[in-house]
């Protein structure tokens, strides 16, 4: 199966633009992909998810914060890791928009 990025529907996530390059609707059943538009100032919700994430970093700089206590700059040809279960935020600190491919297992989430 091709994908055509540019067609995939773009979702609007409280500012943020998120495409689900591949993942469940495209029949995988262990892992998704997407890619993250974050415009200038933009701050992704708090989150957490259940299994790791990477992002790979492809234009504009940011940053995110893990945890309580831990933040680490985002710059173009870096790869963020975050493990399991730590909660976590990325925000935009450029001028331009803050583009980020993010892959993630899929785990059933308890009480599912």
């Amino acid at each position: 199966m091709l994908i055509e990025n540019d067609k995939v529907k773009k979702i609007n996530y409280q500012g943020l633009l998120t495409q689900a390059l591949a993942g469940p609707e495209q029949g995988l059943k262990t892992m998704e992909i997407r890619l993250l538009t974050l415009p200038p100032g933009i701050e992704s919700p708090v989150t957490e998810h259940f299994s790791e994430v990477v992002g790979v970093i492809l234009r504009g700089t940011g940053r995110a914060i893990l945890g309580k206590h831990h933040q680490e700059d985002l710059f173009p040809n870096t790869t963020l890791v975050i493990p399991a279960h730590v909660i976590h935020q990325v925000i935009n600190t450029g001028a331009e928009d803050l583009v980020i491919v993010v892959a993630r297992g899929m785990v059933p989430i308890p009480g599912d």
